[in-house]
Parts: structure tokens; C-alpha cells; sequence
């Protein structure tokens, strides 16, 4: 694509960047979810702390590949009409550069929309068997409950005895 057209999508381009930034920035300042810590087991817990720093981090690498693309467009935006006047492997450099900047910032996007999936599905299937462990903790102290009560009853075994019904 010739550089001079390219200039022309540099506006449209700079705003959608911007829009793309903003969610990053609003997803960064999510953090960490608000969950029972305490009824997690260590490991589940290590593994989603360090799944969610490692998602933070994409962002951070998202955040700044966003603003050198924006830097680069509003920076280059003023050259307009002075890019006719530059050499024909400038112009293909330029707009190589700023397409492959543009391919990783979607692609980079593309794969923290993916990691993000993937923690939420992390998180329910923690949530879940922090539910079943809970309960099943629930249902165990409900017997222990109620054979402590038999216990304390007095209840004593009675020996049967086996009679024909015949005699």
C-alpha cells in the first residue's frame, strides 16, 4: 500500500488504537477478583494468582506496543505531504513498519482476549470445587453430628435371637 494512502487511515487508525488502549487500561485496573481466598486450596490459589499476574503482564506488553503505534502515527501524521517527496524504500519501510505494528497489536490482543478466557474458565472451575469441597466438609460434619448424638443416647445393642417361625 502506497505510504500516501496510508496516511489518509492514520486518523480513523490513531482513534481505534485509542479505543483498544482504554479497555486495556480498564481490564489493568480490574486487578485481582474478588473471590474467598481462604476457601481455595494453596496450590488452586498459586495457580490463579500467578495466571492473572501473567495475563497483567501481556497487558502491560499490549499498553506499550498501542502507544508506540500511536506515537508513530501522530508523529508521522504532520509528514503528509512532505511523504511524496520520499524515497520509494522509505515509503515501503514506513508503511511495512507501521502494518506489522499494527498485525502484533491485533494479534497480541487477539491472544489476552484468549488468556483472559482461559482464566475465567480457572476461576469457575475453582469456584466449583470450592463449592463441592464445602459441601461434602458440610455433609461429613452433619454425620459426624449425628452419630456423636446416637453415641450419647445410651443406645446399647440388643443380641437377637433367630426363631423358627414354624415352632
Amino acid at each position: 500500500m502506497p505510504l500516501s494512502r496510508l496516511f489518509d487511515a492514520f486518523q480513523p487508525m490513531t482513534v481505534a488504537l485509542s479505543i483498544m488502549l482504554a479497555a486495556i487500561l480498564v481490564r489493568l485496573n480490574r486487578g485481582m477478583p474478588t473471590l474467598d481466598w481462604k476457601s481455595l486450596e494453596p496450590q488452586e490459589r498459586s495457580q490463579l494468582t500467578s495466571a492473572i499476574v501473567d495475563l497483567t503482564r501481556e497487558y502491560a506488553f499490549i499498553v506499550g506496543i498501542k502507544a508506540a503505534l500511536v506515537t508513530a502515527l501522530v508523529s508521522l501524521a504532520p509528514f503528509k505531504l512532505d511523504a511524496a517527496c520520499w524515497s520509494n524504500w522509505t515509503s515501503r519501510g514506513v508503511a511495512a513498519a507501521i502494518g506489522a505494528m499494527v498485525a502484533l497489536s491485533v494479534s497480541r490482543m487477539a491472544y489476552v482476549v484468549w488468556r483472559d478466557y482461559d482464566i475465567v474458565k480457572l476461576q469457575k472451575m475453582m469456584i466449583d470445587s470450592s463449592g463441592v469441597r464445602e459441601k461434602n466438609e458440610g455433609e461429613v460434619k452433619l454425620a459426624e453430628a449425628k452419630i456423636s448424638g446416637m453415641r450419647a443416647s445410651g443406645l446399647r445393642k440388643v443380641d437377637t435371637i433367630r426363631r423358627d417361625p414354624l415352632e
